[in-house]
This record gives structure tokens, C-alpha cells and sequence, in this order.
């Protein structure tokens, strides 16, 4: 009777012999475990882990020490030294919209305030009056006494076409926003959901400002223009030649006087000898000039003349 064949260990169960263990040579290649190890060890997994819970754990307990730290209304701090100490005499409030604005240095501890469209009376400079005014309630310190002074950030724009305010988003397009935008600032200011309507106010109340800026702007155009015009005329006018129409009692020295010339320069002009001349006369009184010569006082020259009948020519 032949003797069996040894058996086959279990799968994961070694005897201890040498010949149990497999011939991975002769083991087809797509058939071998392969033995599959990490990229990186296992307790930096955890340590990982640890520290981004800790991060998030500490940037909780700021954002509620924060909020904690400065439980003042900055509505009603703000509203305060608006009326105090920002406003001037001659302005009145048009509209008035809570906003808040979170620094990326600071960003749990919110700058909240408002932001006031004020109304005035217009100059020169600034025909349409009104500026638009940030008032900011900045975080109290917490190395600070409970009963220090609040401090503020205060900015103000005039109501101009170089300053614009937009709608939009804060950052991650989390709340709604306004944005400032003027030639050397851009600010972004976050608008509470409760105050949605107030902002869309104070939109509207800067859009009637900025629509009679633009009135304002066409009509002093138009005003402009018409000063060019009057001043072309004029300029037309100093250069041109001069007539005048010979009246009952007028003389040939007496016209020559009133528009500043010499008889002997009238002659000249109207080839005329002698002093005679005769009621209903057209007399040049100055010819073309290179520079324009004021009109006399009182005195409006005339233009030049029609033709006479005799001196046209006959058409066929």
C-alpha cells in the first residue's frame, strides 16, 4: 500500500516546515498576493486628525469668546456719534442701512455700524449735495477695561459719479452686500438679512441723487455750449468788416469818432475824397483784421450790405 501525500495546510496556517510553504516561483504571476503596504504610517493618520479637530475646537472657542467679548449694541453706539459729532448743521439724514464688515486679520470679531446716505446743499464743486457716510463700531480689546471709550471707523464719500455703490455678496457669497467703490478705496460691507429692505432704500434714494447729478451735469453742458457759441460769434465779430449806415446829423468825423478810427482811415476804407457824404451812405468803418477788436460802447457795426441793383450782373 502506497503512502498518502502529505496533506495541504489550511490557508493562513503554517506548520513550521519549510516544505509546506508555497513555491512562489511556480505560482503564476497574476495569482500572487501581493503583500499591500501604506504610503505613510498609520499613527501620522491619526496625529492628522487630532490636530484638525483641535483647529476646529480653537476657532469655536474664538468665534464665542468673541462674540462674548463685546456684547455692546453698535446700532445704538453708532447711531449716537452720528448725531453727535459726524453729521454737519446743514445735513439731514435720507437713509440708514445696518452693515457689518469682518477683516481677513481679524475675522471672527466684526466692525458693525451703518452706512447713511445724508443729504445737503449743493456747491460748486459738488452740485448735487450729500456724501455717503460708514460709521463703524470697531471690536473692543479684550486686554481693555470694561468701561473704555468705543472707537469708531468713520468714512465718508460725496455723492459723485466717480463714487458707485453696487449690490453683491460677501466672501463665499455667504450674506448679500453692498460695495463701494471710489478712485483710491474699495470697500465691502455686509448687509444683515433683516436689513434687506433699508439697503434697497438707500439704493434707490442714491439713484434719484445720481440721476439729478446727471441732469445737472447736461445742463451745465448745454450752458457751456452756448458760451462757445456766443464767444465764436464774438470772435466773428471783432474780425469782420465793420459798417455803418450815414443817419440825419451824422458827419464824417463824428462816425470815424464813434467807432475809435481816424476820419483819413474811413476814406481809405470807402475811397471817398473830401468830407461829403450823404444820409442813407453804407461806410466801411474797418476792414479785416488778424485779431479781433472789441465792439465800441454802444455801438453795434453793422454787416455788410446787399448789393446794390446796379451792381449785379444781368442773368440770361
Amino acid at each position: 500500500m502506497t503512502e498518502l501525500p502529505a496533506p495541504i495546510p489550511t490557508e493562513g496556517v503554517w506548520t513550521g516546515e519549510e516544505t509546506d510553504l508555497p513555491n512562489w516561483d511556480a505560482i503564476p504571476r497574476r495569482n500572487r498576493r501581493r503583500k499591500r503596504r501604506a504610503p505613510y504610517p498609520p499613527w501620522l493618520k491619526y496625529l492628522g486628525a487630532c490636530v484638525a479637530l483641535a483647529m476646529i475646537l480653537t476657532a469655536a472657542q474664538i468665534a464665542f469668546h468673541a462674540v462674548r467679548s463685546d456684547p455692546r449694541d453698535a446700532t445704538v453706539y453708532a447711531t449716537r456719534e452720528l448725531q453727535l459729532s459726524v453729521l454737519r448743521p446743514n445735513e439731514k439724514v435720507l437713509a440708514t442701512v445696518s452693515v457689518w464688515q469682518r477683516p481677513a486679520i481679524d475675522y471672527f470679531r466684526a466692525t458693525r455700524g451703518l452706512l447713511v446716505l445724508a443729504d445737503a446743499p449743493g456747491d460748486t464743486a459738488h452740485p448735487i449735495g450729500g456724501r455717503l457716510i460708514y460709521l463703524g463700531l470697531q471690536p473692543r480689546d479684550p486686554l481693555s477695561a470694561p468701561d473704555s471709550p468705543p472707537t469708531f471707523d468713520e468714512r465718508s464719500w460725496p455723492v459723485d459719479t466717480a463714487v458707485t455703490v453696487t449690490r453683491g455678496r460677501t466672501f463665499f457669497w455667504i450674506a448679500r452686500a453692498l460695495r463701494i467703490t471710489a478712485p483710491r478705496e474699495h470697500l465691502t460691507l455686509g448687509v444683515p438679512s433683516g436689513a434687506a429692505a433699508n439697503a434697497s432704500a438707500l439704493d434707490a434714494a442714491l439713484q434719484r441723487k445720481y440721476a439729478s447729478l446727471r441732469a445737472e451735469g447736461w445742463r451745465r453742458r448745454e450752458l457751456r455750449r452756448a458760451r462757445d457759441r456766443v464767444a465764436s460769434a464774438l470772435l466773428y465779430d471783432g474780425r469782420r468788416e465793420w459798417y455803418h449806415t450815414v443817419r440825419r446829423g451824422e458827419a464824417l468825423a463824428s462816425v470815424a469818432r464813434m467807432f475809435g478810427t481816424t476820419p483819413e482811415a474811413v476814406r481809405a476804407l470807402n475811397g471817398v475824397t473830401g468830407d461829403k457824404i450823404r444820409i442813407g451812405q453804407a461806410l466801411r468803418v474797418k476792414g479785416w483784421t488778424r485779431q479781433p477788436v472789441p465792439f465800441p460802447p454802444g455801438v453795434v457795426p453793422e454787416n455788410a450790405p446787399p448789393p446794390s441793383p446796379a451792381a449785379v450782373p444781368p442773368t440770361r
